[in-house]
Order: C-alpha cells, then sequence, then structure tokens
C-alpha cells in the first residue's frame, strides 16, 4: 500500500513513529522538489512509483489507487475531516485508519511510538496523571491534518484550557524533535514493499507540518548540511494533485497542493538512524498491505454515530 509515515527523531536519536497516511499521501513531490534544490537535478521518483507498481500489483499506478476498495470513500472523507464537505454517503472500514487512536493501537505493538491516551476534557484526572508522568504533551486532533488544533500541554492549567476542545483528541507524549534550532519531522514514503523516498520538514513552530522542506543526506553525524541556508519558492501543480483531484482540485487546498518551500540545505541522519526509518517504513507499509479491514478497532467518527 501507497503510505506517508511521519517520524519524530528524539535528542538520543530514536526515531518514533508519529502518523501514517495512506490513500496518496503528499512525499513523492516534496522529494522531487528537495532533490531539485539541493542536488540541481531531478529525481526518478515519479517512474520508480510506476514501475514498483506494475511489478509488484500488475497495473498502473492510477489504476493501483482506483482499485483500492476504500478509495472511492476517502477524498470526500478527507475534504468532511477538513470541514469543507459532507460526511461521505458510503464508507468503508478502512476510513479507520484515518484515526489515530486507531493507528496507535494497531501499530504500537509493532514499532516505536510517542505513549498515547485518548484526551476525555469531562475527565482530566488520567490526563493530568500522565502529565506529571512525561512531563510534556502535545494534544493533537483524533481526525485531523495540517496541525489543526495542535497544542504542546506543559502544565496542568495548559491542560484545563484545553479541555473545551470539541473534536476528538488524543494526548501524545512529546518528542523533542529539534535540529539547529528547528523542529522538524521526516515524511518517509513506502509502496510495494519497498522503500520509495524521504524528506524533512523544518519549522519555527511548535510543530513541523507544512515547514520548510529538506532533502535528507545519509552521513557520519546528525546536522544540517548548511546552518544558514536561504530557500526557494514553488507554485507548481504537484503530481499528487493531478492524479488525485485532476482539474477539480478543492480552491481551499491550494498552497497545499501546489506551493512549496524549500531549503537551500540537507539534514544530514547518520547511517544508522536513516536505515532504521527505512526499515520501519516497511514494515508499517508489509502490514498495512495485509490488513483485515473489518478487523480494525472503531473510528471516533463510529463511536460517535
Amino acid at each position: 500500500m501507497y503510505l506517508g509515515i511521519d517520524f519524530l527523531v528524539s535528542p538520543g536519536l530514536e526515531p518514533f513513529v508519529v502518523e501514517v497516511n495512506v490513500g496518496l499521501p503528499g512525499g513523492a513531490e516534496e522529494f522531487h522538489r528537495t532533490h531539485l534544490v539541493f542536488l540541481q537535478r531531478p529525481s526518478d521518483v515519479f517512474s520508480r512509483i510506476e514501475e514498483i507498481s506494475r511489478r509488484v500489483y500488475g497495473r498502473a499506478f492510477k489504476d493501483y489507487l482506483d482499485s483500492l476498495p476504500f478509495m472511492k470513500s476517502l477524498k470526500p472523507f478527507k475534504i468532511w475531516m477538513d470541514g469543507q464537505g459532507p460526511f461521505p454517503p458510503e464508507s468503508h472500514p478502512g476510513l479507520r485508519l484515518e484515526d489515530k487512536w486507531v493507528q496507535y493501537r494497531i501499530l504500537n505493538p509493532l514499532v516505536p511510538m510517542p505513549e498515547t491516551m485518548v484526551f476525555d476534557p469531562r475527565n482530566l484526572d488520567k490526563a493530568e496523571i500522565f502529565l506529571r508522568q512525561k512531563g510534556r504533551l502535545v494534544l493533537k486532533r483524533r481526525l485531523g491534518r495540517g496541525g489543526r488544533n495542535f497544542r504542546v500541554v506543559d502544565s496542568p492549567l495548559a491542560l484545563r484550557d484545553a479541555s473545551p476542545e470539541i473534536h476528538p483528541s488524543v494526548l501524545q507524549d512529546h518528542i523533542d524533535s529539534k535540529i539547529q534550532g528547528h523542529v522538524f519531522s521526516v515524511r518517509s514514503v513506502a509502496f510495494g514493499g519497498e522503500h520509495v523516498c524521504l524528506y524533512a520538514n523544518l519549522s519555527r513552530r511548535a510543530h513541523s507540518n507544512h515547514g520548510i522542506l529538506a532533502h535528507v543526506v545519509e552521513g557520519d553525524h546528525f546536522g544540517l548540511a548548511d546552518q544558514e541556508f536561504g530557500t526557494q519558492f514553488f507554485k507548481q501543480k504537484s503530481w499528487e494533485a493531478e492524479i488525485w483531484f485532476g482539474k477539480a482540485e478543492p480552491a481551499y487546498l491550494y498552497h497545499n497542493l501546489y506551493e512549496d518551500e524549500v531549503a537551500r540545505t540537507a539534514l544530514i541522519l547518520p547511517s544508522r538512524l536513516l536505515k532504521t526509518i527505512q526499515a520501519l517504513s516497511i514494515k508499517i507499509e508489509r502490514f498495512y498491505d495485509n490488513l483485515d479491514w473489518s478487523s480494525l478497532p472503531p473510528a471516533c467518527f463510529e463511536e460517535s454515530a
């Protein structure tokens, strides 16, 4: 299954999986753009994805996507998640994979993830115990994209201030994923039992969603290739957007589908860390590819129905 997997990296250089994105998540276009900026030449990522699809699944990549049983309802479901459309009239149990709590329940036994619990604003006792144990937490929507309502919680007062949250949410152990003054994450793409590509997001905010993109290279230390760097802006339709929406993309997603800011530097990852991220990505992709959709735990949108 084609997946975009988000990793944070602890100060001890241990990777933690924080989210798995299904369908046609961003990753390939962003990697291609970082490749262009840092290496000054195009990547072969799009042709490689097409080759894997034909070799492993026996069909063109777009035909492979159309064959997924949950794909028909996934696109309107994501638009509903963004608050820009109605709940899809046809649902599929595969949509449960959009719930971060479902992701945690099925993946935590298999891969390293930050400890996570459901946030219940009506009962803060368990949340306060969790906060005392960890010292710092993050609050995020169970169904949410782009860091909407993402909050860092570092005190009981901050926890109580978060309690009116109307969206089903989770509390998660805070992973201090930083590099030379930037919060960062790594998006890794896996497909057909293979690791395809990865890139980094850099940000000065509390989270790295839609930050500055950076190429990732293997090295003998952890750091940025250049501490001071300029950026290059892109404003053109992404490969994923063309496949996903054709000529009818929603106007509210213009920034996501067209615009990127790319750093003229690279994130250097030690070989062990890079290879671990790649191996974990393949492990998750193989697990997802063999899932029994009907056996997934219920999602928050089903619990509230």
